[in-house]
């Protein structure tokens, strides 16, 4: 699909209700996804973006007050049809407000395959529909409305976040389209916007390779004018008081845990079905080869003492948890984009988990993440310069990732693996003492 999901949606038997709440979110200025449930699932889309969801509690007849099938249906229409991948709230639209807690703890125990929501929150059909569906005041609906999103300053400002984030994404493709106006000449648009992208892609991994994945060839050439345009957003005025709400207290203290789980979301991108060990920053087991008695003729070490001496591991106890010795793909950057051929480049990782790292100064060769959570444990990675590699393609192609660091990261490690390896060595003489 070419076309962006919908992040608003609303979900009525009755198309009169479902029309009214629409012009009432319209006049809000927010995009809505009106859905008439007929009880034929099929005839809604996924959403997998989908942030709001506006719900009615009664979209099946049933037995009065069988809030329980209720619940079941709109846990359905989640899980099997919209599919969300979250975050995202759902407003019940009802005529049953107080119904609104107890669905939300029926929707944590039932849903199993899709996020659950971050919030249920309900909409008094009474408060704003005439007993012919008319609604009473297109005002106090919106108002309604605005203290709904307000009540939840949190995901508020997430989405605030995700909609500036779109907008630059919109002022990326403008730029595009503005430039390929201006130089189109003779030519179609369309057409002057193919020979742009043409050359963001060549610009970006070279002509000889651009065309073996086009998307990803122009996606390359695109990061910088988004990434510069992402970058450079500040607070608006507008939206101070949602952001002041949102963060409560600026500097508050993490736990290990806490930086933990933090650091895997902004550092850590887990293993995908279709990934392998020649990913820029992936993170692969050692092989076979090079373990047991063969790490020994690999590295010059047996792996007891690398552990300990050369990346940083206490001395190990009984009841230690284990460790695992990895090899981090660390390829240029250029020279990934431009799939260069030769052997690939890795080094030696251990990773280890934070109970079992040493304190104090680490040898000069060595770098340490932060700690992050893998596997539900807090973990560290251990990298050491002088412990290098080289994998064929076709043999990293076959390891399949534990995970892979991200960019800013994997930065961090190379930056530090190039300055090692070119720190100057100097005859000097001191006095003696």
């Amino acid at each position: 699909m070419m076309l962006p999901t919908p992040r608003v949606v609303a979900i009525d038997d009755k198309s009169e209700h479902l029309e009214r709440l629409t012009q009432g979110l319209n006049r809000y200025g927010t995009a809505c996804l009106p859905i008439h449930f007929t009880g034929e699932t099929a005839e809604i889309p996924p959403c997998p973006h989908v942030r709001v969801i506006f719900a009615d509690l009664h979209l099946i007849v049933g037995t009065p007050g069988d809030h329980a099938r209720d619940f079941s249906m709109i846990g359905s229409l989640l899980e099997d049809t919209i599919k969300p991948s979250g975050p995202y709230f759902i407003v019940l639209w009802t005529m049953y407000p107080e119904q609104a807690g107890r669905l939300l703890v029926f929707l944590e125990d039932r849903l199993q395959d899709v996020p659950k929501p971050f919030a249920v929150q309900a909409l008094d059909k009474n408060d704003h529909l005439d007993p012919d569906g008319s609604v009473k005041s297109p005002e106090s609906l919106v108002k309604a409305i605005r203290r709904l999103v307000a009540e939840q300053p949190q995901i508020g400002a997430l989405l605030n976040w995700e909609e500036r984030v779109l907008g630059a994404a919109a002022d990326t493709v403008s730029s595009i389209m503005e430039l390929a106006e201006s130089a189109a000449g003779d030519m179609k648009p369309g057409e002057e916007v193919g020979r742009l992208l043409a050359s963001l892609a060549v610009a970006a991994v070279g002509e000889e390779h651009a065309g073996e994945d086009r998307f990803r060839a122009v996606n390359e050439g695109l990061l910088p004018i988004l990434g510069d345009r992402i970058a450079s957003m500040r607070s608006r005025e507008t939206d101070s008081e949602l952001w002041q709400a949102a963060l409560g207290q600026v500097g508050a203290r993490l736990s290990l845990d806490e930086a933990a789980r933090l650091n895997r979301l902004l550092h850590i991108a887990p293993s995908t079905p279709d990934g392998d060990g020649t990913e820029r920053g992936a993170v692969i087991a050692l092989p076979e080869e090079f373990s047991g008695e063969a790490f020994e003729k690999m590295f010059d070490l047996v792996p007891e003492e690398a552990a300990e001496k050369q990346f940083w591991r206490k001395q190990p106890q009984e009841d230690a948890d284990p460790f695992q010795w990895v090899l981090v793909q660390t390829q240029a950057a250029c020279d990934y984009a431009q799939t260069q051929p030769g052997p690939l480049p890795f080094h030696l990782g251990l990773r280890l988990p934070a109970s079992e790292a040493r304190r104090g100064a680490p040898p000069a060769a060595l770098w340490r993440s932060p700690c992050f959570e893998h596997d539900g444990q807090a973990h560290f990675l251990h990298v050491n310069a002088r412990f290098q590699v080289s994998l064929p393609g076709g043999k990293a192609r076959q390891a399949p990732p534990l995970f892979r660091l991200r960019e800013q990261l994997l930065n961090d490690l190379i930056y530090q693996l190039h300055g090692y390896g070119a720190r100057p060595g100097i005859i000097s003489f001191r006095e003696s003492r």
